[in-house]
């Protein structure tokens, strides 16, 4: 389990699916966690489909760095993108 504090992770790809549906497809990513725990996503999109990123449930998934087969993922629970600029509140870590 994650600590609260100043941990900071990023990437360079990842996905925000609805379903098996990209309804966005990532290029650069960066998640910090609030004082209050929350976690923020901002990211730097690649495609969006802007109808199924308003759909829900949604899933931020990512690669992880020095893994076999490992993933990042987290529920989205608020998201906001403006272009091809992505911010989004995620719910606590689920891989």
């Amino acid at each position: 389990m994650f600590l609260r504090g100043k941990l900071r992770i990023h990437g360079t790809a990842g996905a925000i699916l609805y379903g098996w549906h990209q309804a966005a497809v990532i290029r650069a990513w960066r998640i910090g966690q609030a004082d209050d725990g929350a976690w923020h996503l901002t990211a730097a999109l690649e495609r969006v489909d802007a109808f199924q990123c308003r759909q829900r449930p949604l899933l931020f998934t990512a690669p992880r760095a020095h893994t076999r087969d490992g993933f990042w993922a987290w529920s989205v629970q608020t998201l906001d993108i403006v272009g091809l600029e992505l911010r989004a509140t995620l719910g606590a870590p689920e891989q």
